[in-house]
Formats: structure tokens, C-alpha cells, sequence
């Protein structure tokens, strides 16, 4: 038996695989994760802070990740459009990452503070030290981060040997 296609069941045949496939005339949504370059430029100073004993390079780490942490990562992402009357009635999404930039900023923090006191640095080792308080300001609940921020400002206080080595 012989079959024929019409052009109507070919029409719908193409029109059932553009359906199955999806449009992708629109351009993509910005994501934020490891192929931002924002995010891994970030991860990259964190990882180069807690890795070099070097006081310069720790302490541009540390400016660097305490701005970003305090900046809030900014709102450059998807905007909804629509009608300015609703636009009051939204708030712009919070802008999210699978790190803590805080967190982050107060780990390079201490290790800056470490590296300055072994560098005889006192005054910017009290200096790295003081930015962790900072940056935990608005949290009500004590971090870990604070927690070794003030040990290690009272033990220089008290003129104690600081590590933040475990034994």
C-alpha cells in the first residue's frame, strides 16, 4: 500500500517538532554560578587569600572581598518588564549565590590578620581583624568569623602568639 503526505500532515508534523523543540529566538537568562565570571573572578581571590603567606597579596585580597561583600553583589540580572503603576508593587529579587561572600571576605580577613601578625604587623593585623567586625555588624547572631575575630584581637591585646593553625 502506497502513502501519501499531504502538505497539511507535513505542516503538522513541522509544526509538532518546532512545538517539541521550543523557540529559542529569545536571548538566554543571565545565571549566576561557575560560568560568571563575576562569581569565579571572586573565587579566585579567595582562593589565592587563603593560600599566599604574602601580607601585600593578602591584603588587596582582603579590600577586594570586603568590597564585593559589602557592595551585595549588585542587582544586574533578569528585569521583569511591565507597566510603570506595577512596577511600585515589586521588589527587585535579591541577588543569590551558592557562597557567602560575607563568609568569604571574613575567612580572607583572618588569614590576612594572621599573616600580618607574623609579619610583625600589628597595626594591620588589628586592621584586618577589625573589617571581619565590620562586616557582621547587621548579624545579630555570633559567627564563627566573629567569634575568632575578637579571640585574636584580645589574645594580641594581651600580647599572645596567634595562629589560626589547629593543632
Amino acid at each position: 500500500m502506497k502513502q501519501t503526505f499531504s502538505k497539511q500532515s507535513i505542516g503538522s508534523v513541522l509544526g509538532l517538532a518546532l512545538l517539541i523543540s521550543g523557540c529559542q529566538t529569545g536571548s538566554p537568562l543571565k545565571t549566576v554560578g561557575l560560568d560568571n565570571p563575576g562569581f569565579m573572578n571572586l573565587w579566585g581571590t579567595y582562593t589565592h587569600c587563603k593560600s599566599t603567606s604574602d601580607m601585600g597579596e593578602t591584603q588587596q585580597a582582603m579590600e577586594k572581598l570586603t568590597t564585593a561583600a559589602l557592595a551585595g553583589q549588585g542587582h544586574d540580572g533578569f528585569v521583569l518588564p511591565m507597566p510603570q503603576q506595577l512596577e511600585r508593587f515589586v521588589a527587585t529579587p535579591a541577588s543569590r549565590l551558592a557562597v557567602d561572600v560575607h563568609a568569604m571576605a571574613a575567612s580572607c580577613s583572618l588569614h590576612a590578620g594572621q599573616v600580618a601578625f607574623s609579619s610583625g604587623r600589628v597595626d594591620l593585623a588589628r586592621e584586618a581583624l577589625t573589617s571581619v567586625i565590620t562586616l557582621h555588624k547587621e548579624n545579630q547572631e555570633p559567627t564563627y568569623y566573629l567569634a575568632q575575630a575578637h579571640k585574636l584581637l584580645a589574645e594580641m591585646e594581651n600580647g599572645v602568639q596567634i595562629s589560626l593553625k589547629t593543632p
